[in-house]
């Protein structure tokens, strides 16, 4: 019997790596009653972008007047908003009441902390009587823990490379992954561009009889004074919280989800739309967290992230100091030659993490500054004068830093 939140949240954390296996874990749902089935779900995966669409739907349909769960992670500051209810996360005291309930049986069944996030999230959607809930896919898809839902609707948002040992080495394995999330006869909508992984989804869809509905791009993307507008479709000067060029794309993607979910009979109207992506904020994505100087953090954590993440930084215009720290398993080769396109000081560190990269390491001799004392690191950028200080590289390092810019409230 756990006493406190964090005497549970300990126990939790050491069972990071215990995965049980699909089709061990979906046994262990069918003997508690398969709450994952009672629940009205919109699935969302892909390599990057998932958490951003997710908020986006979510958003939508909570202007639309519907309780919506939502399930994603990691988190950036506190264990429990993987675990949401119309934007609040569940309460310390049910969360312990969950793990309390079922600590003898996640034991003998084995399984890890995300496993257990996720069926104390249905547990809590049920209870809380949600309408919608918006999953998000923890690692690849097919057989992610997540995969035991039965959706209206699949989400693929983009296919690249990252988490290779789990995932496969070539983009077509990486995409059969993904698309283990199409349902049988259930909508699948993509905005995948890569024509190799498309091909992989196109025919998995076609294998499954299920309706495909690509994203078209998004029109007359601007970006001024922290707004981001765009036409998707004939909806013109939608808006969303932030400059980043990237979240055209995946709020595009939320918006033909939308559309979807009509047809199945959600009512959404076009003011639901344009009200759910303004009133949309997603913490650690391009986010603002100081004037003066200016601070952006942005957790673009793979090549295809820090891709899109340079992007933005070229429309800006604005000369950058770029703080950069990663995990050991990504192509940190590719990321900072990426980074050296859009900046010409570029501050490498680490952070203490299992997980983590050394900053020698990733510099290699690509002519980068490297601080391995983040501390520092992030105080010699901000004694850059006239420049846009962007924190990036890893979730984990932007919810470790961000405590730096934002107080909790």
């Amino acid at each position: 019997m756990f006493k406190t939140i964090n005497e549970a949240l300990e126990w939790l954390y050491r069972r990071k790596k215990s995965v049980v296996g699909l089709h061990d874990f979906q046994r262990f749902l069918d003997e508690h009653g398969n709450p994952e089935k009672k629940l009205r779900v919109i699935h969302v995966a892909g390599t990057n972008g998932k958490g951003s669409t997710v908020n986006y739907i979510t958003s939508i349909l909570r202007h639309a007047g519907y309780k919506v769960g939502t399930f994603t992670s990691p988190h950036l500051l506190n264990h429990n908003e993987r675990i949401r209810v119309n934007g609040i996360p569940v309460p310390d005291e049910k969360f312990l009441e969950y793990l309390n309930a079922y600590e003898k049986e996640f034991t003998e069944a084995g399984l890890s902390m995300f496993e257990i996030d996720f069926f104390a999230a249905c547990l809590y959607y049920l209870e809380k009587k949600t309408e919608y809930c918006v999953i998000e896919v923890g690692l690849g898809g097919e057989f992610d823990a997540t995969n035991t839902v039965d959706p209206l609707v699949s989400v693929i948002t983009t296919v690249g490379f990252d988490h290779m040992e789990y995932l496969g080495n070539t983009i077509e394995l990486i995409a059969k992954a993904k698309a283990g999330i199409i349902k049988p006869g259930k909508p699948v909508v993509t905005h995948v561009r890569d024509l190799k992984a498309l091909k992989v989804i196109k025919e998995t869809a076609m294998d499954r009889n299920a309706p495909l509905i690509l994203v078209k791009d998004a029109k007359d993307v601007q970006a001024e004074f922290g707004y981001l507008r765009f036409t998707y479709r004939t909806y013109k000067d939608l808006t969303v919280q932030t400059e980043a060029f990237y979240q055209a794309y995946n709020a595009s993607t939320a918006v033909e989800t939308a559309f979807v979910l009509k047809t199945l009979g959600v009512q959404i109207s076009r003011k639901d739309i344009y009200e759910g992506l303004l009133n949309t904020v997603w913490a650690g994505r391009f986010e603002k967290v100081s004037d003066d100087p200016e601070v952006i953090l942005d957790g673009a954590h793979n090549e295809e992230g820090i891709r899109a993440l340079c992007e933005t930084i070229r429309q800006r215009r604005k000369p950058c100091t770029i703080v950069f720290a990663a995990l050991k398993d990504k192509e940190t080769d590719r990321m900072i030659e990426s980074l050296l396109g859009v900046s010409d000081d570029i501050i490498i560190t680490e952070f203490q993490f299992y997980r983590d990269k050394g900053a020698f390491e990733i510099a290699k001799d690509y002519g980068v500054t490297v601080i391995p004392d983040y501390n520092e690191a992030i105080h010699t950028a901000l004694s850059r004068i006239d420049r846009t200080i962007i924190i990036t590289g890893s979730l984990y390092f932007i919810s470790l830093v961000r405590s730096y810019f934002v107080r909790p409230i």
